[in-house]
């Protein structure tokens, strides 16, 4: 029966070796929102504002995000994938999009956390950085 098991086991992670990247990109993105929204929560309201209800919800959203992935490349690898690789060079394209569309959205959150966290403006800081850049490479053509 042990070894039954493990060819199951063995075969399901050769299956799914094609997204393993992808589960683990989604698994770090979703870590990563989870500490800045604690690092957020703390910074504004103290450890008061902690609470493992509130944390116990990452635990259903891994599990919805990491399912939504796995079901879909189920249906891109047995029926989507051979319509789109007539047209398209890309394995698995619904799949690797709907994992970059969760890994969009949660690093939205994370700038948001950040933002609200620190109290500044992500956008307005990388447009002052490129300006400043612009005008040191304006410096430097002037000396040439």
């Amino acid at each position: 029966m042990k070894t039954y098991l493990n060819y199951i086991f063995t075969g399901l992670a050769l299956f799914f070796a094609p997204i393993q990247g992808l589960l683990i990109s989604v698994g770090i993105v979703i870590f990563l929102d989870t500490f800045t929204g604690v690092f957020k929560s703390i910074k504004l309201n103290g450890w008061v504002s902690i609470k493992s209800r509130k944390l116990s919800h990452v635990i259903s959203k891994m599990l919805l995000y990491q399912l939504t992935i796995i079901m879909l490349y189920i249906i891109d690898k047995f029926l989507l994938n051979e319509f789109v690789t007539q047209h398209f060079t890309i394995q698995f394209m619904f799949t690797k999009l709907v994992a970059i569309l969760l890994i969009f959205i949660e690093l939205v959150s994370i700038k948001e956390n950040i933002e609200a966290a620190l109290k500044i403006d992500i956008w307005k800081m990388l447009k002052t950085l490129l300006n400043r850049a612009k005008e040191v490479k304006e410096d430097i053509d002037l000396i040439k």
